[in-house]
């Protein structure tokens, strides 16, 4: 992966009167529950108005202390619990005003073949290239899941390649604190040594950040593959290849990343059979 040449002095653009009041504007129209702090977005403006000043100086001197996360669990159908991490709504509006300035930075370097979280690219898209890649004779996918990827991602890693974007070290110093700020669950506070809790605004573009990696090494591979978030499938002509592939992934995302492939969840399949985002190709193609 080549560096970047980083932009500095990031943190003005962050601070703009204009870029926090929309972030503040977004973070009101997306609702959401109030933090460990209980203050609801319809309180936000208030205090946001009353503390403007303070806010600005500390973000930009780096100074800025995050809260804990609220950890919050969502029942999955399988019985299972995903856990979100709600921010403060004011911590919203930070990782928002965030966002706005370094996702245009960053995005632009990210594969075509990656889909989620990005604007102007959603889940259809992915299954029409899905398509494409059926017609081309890839008929067997490598169908690989990565088990609690938002709660795995490693810190120093995740600094290292957000370096390769960005260099201004007081959005980068504010960023660390985000992903260190700790969950309280109850009254319980635990310690955030690694990943990215979903739902704060900068998870996702983090989470894309850190399998950007593996996207780039598939590519220089000459892999046809698609990712959406998390999920990912690698497209091959037969299930030996796939079973080549799947050797080769694991062994990248496992080492290379830390992370932990779900082998219960992880297959060869026959591109047919499978199921992606939600789409089966049988059924879309009628065959």
């Amino acid at each position: 992966m080549k560096k970047q040449d980083g932009i500095n002095n990031l943190i003005n653009y962050v601070i703009e009167d204009d870029n926090l009041w929309n972030a503040y504007e977004r973070v009101f129209s997306n609702k959401g529950a109030p933090g460990v702090d209980g203050i609801t977005v319809y309180q936000l403006k208030s205090h946001m108005n009353k503390y403007f000043s303070p806010l600005k100086r500390k973000l930009k001197d780096g100074s800025y202390e995050p809260q804990p996360v609220k950890r919050v669990a969502i029942p999955k159908p399988d019985g299972s619990k995903r856990y979100l991490g709600i921010p403060s709504a004011l911590d919203r509006v930070v990782q928002q005003a965030i966002l706005q300035v370094i996702n245009p930075i960053i995005d632009s370097h990210f594969s075509d073949n990656s889909y989620g979280f990005r604007k102007n690219r959603n889940a259809h898209q992915a299954i029409e290239k899905a398509q494409e890649y059926y017609e081309e004779g890839y008929r067997f996918v490598v169908d690989c899941d990565l088990k609690s990827y938002f709660d795995t991602i490693h810190h120093q890693r995740l600094r290292a390649y957000l370096e390769y974007f960005i260099s201004d070290k007081v959005v980068l110093k504010l960023i660390w604190k985000f992903l260190r700020s700790g969950i309280l669950d109850g009254d319980i506070l635990i310690d955030t040594t690694k990943g990215a809790p979903q739902g704060g605004p900068l998870s996702p573009i983090l989470a894309n950040v850190y399998l950007n990696i593996f996207d780039m090494e598939l590519e220089k591979r000459g892999h046809r593959f698609i990712r959406y978030a998390d999920d990912f499938v690698i497209y091959v002509k037969s299930k030996r290849a796939g079973e080549r592939v799947m050797e080769s992934a694991t062994k990248f995302l496992e080492e290379k990343l830390g992370l932990t492939i779900n082998q219960e969840k992880s297959e060869v399949r026959a591109i047919t059979k499978a199921t992606f985002l939600g789409f089966n190709l049988q059924n879309l193609m009628g065959k």
